[in-house]
C-alpha cells in the first residue's frame, strides 16, 4: 500500500453572493426609494445596520417591494468590480461554491441562477441555495459572507469564516479590496495547514 496516494480531503471556500460579488443593498435601495447616497444612510449601512433596522422600512415591506419585482430583480442584480478577483483567487485555494439564501422572496432562486449564468457560468453547478448556511460548515471549509451573524454560525458549527466587509466600504474606498483578499488568502493558507 502506497500511503502517498491517499488522497486529502479537499478545502471547499463557500462564497456568499448577496453584498460579497453582487450588489444587493444598491438594487434593494432603489427598489425601496432608498437614496444610498445620503450621508446618513450610508454610513449606517457600511457599519452594517440593515435597512430595516433603520426605521426607514419594515422588514416585511422590503421584502414585498423586492418580490414584486419578479425573478429578473435577482438576475439583473449588479456585479460588484472585485468579483471575478475573488473567484480567480480562492479557485487557486479551494473548490468554490456559492452559497447564498433564498431570503424571503419566492423568485430568488431562480432569479440568482440567471445572474449566475450570466457571470459565473462554470460556478452554476456549484451553487448551494438555503437558508442555514452553518450547515455546510466542517474542518475543511469556509464560509465568505458579509453577515457577521453567518459568520459567527458557521464558526459555531465547526466551519472557517471570514467576514467580508460591507461592499459600500469597499466601493468608497474606507478598506482596500486587495488588502482584504491578501488577509484572506493568507487566513485560507493557515486553515489549510
Amino acid at each position: 500500500i502506497l500511503l502517498r496516494h491517499i488522497i486529502k480531503k479537499e478545502f471547499i471556500i463557500n462564497v456568499d453572493l448577496d453584498g460579497v460579488i453582487s450588489q444587493w443593498l444598491d438594487a434593494a435601495c432603489t427598489t425601496c426609494d432608498i437614496d444610498i447616497n445620503d450621508e446618513d444612510i450610508r454610513a449606517e449601512l457600511k457599519d452594517g445596520i440593515y435597512l430595516d433596522e433603520m426605521g426607514i422600512i419594515s422588514e416585511e415591506e422590503l421584502w414585498k417591494k423586492i418580490t414584486a419585482e419578479g425573478t429578473d430583480w435577482w438576475a439583473n442584480l449588479g456585479v460588484n468590480p472585485w468579483a471575478k478577483k475573488l473567484i480567480e483567487e480562492m479557485g487557486k485555494l479551494g473548490t468554490v461554491y456559492l452559497l447564498t439564501s433564498p431570503g424571503s422572496c419566492i423568485p430568488a432562486p431562480s432569479g440568482k441562477m440567471e445572474w449566475i449564468d450570466k457571470h459565473f457560468p462554470d460556478l452554476l453547478t456549484k451553487l448551494i441555495c438555503g437558508k442555514d448556511k452553518f450547515r455546510c460548515a466542517s474542518k475543511n471549509s469556509i464560509l465568505i459572507d458579509d453577515s457577521a451573524k453567518k459568520v459567527e454560525a458557521f464558526r459555531e458549527y465547526g466551519g472557517h469564516a471570514f467576514h467580508w466587509p460591507n461592499d459600500l466600504r469597499l466601493l468608497d474606498g474606507d478598506e482596500d479590496v486587495d488588502e482584504v483578499i491578501e488577509k484572506l488568502k493568507e487566513e485560507i493558507k493557515e486553515y489549510k495547514k
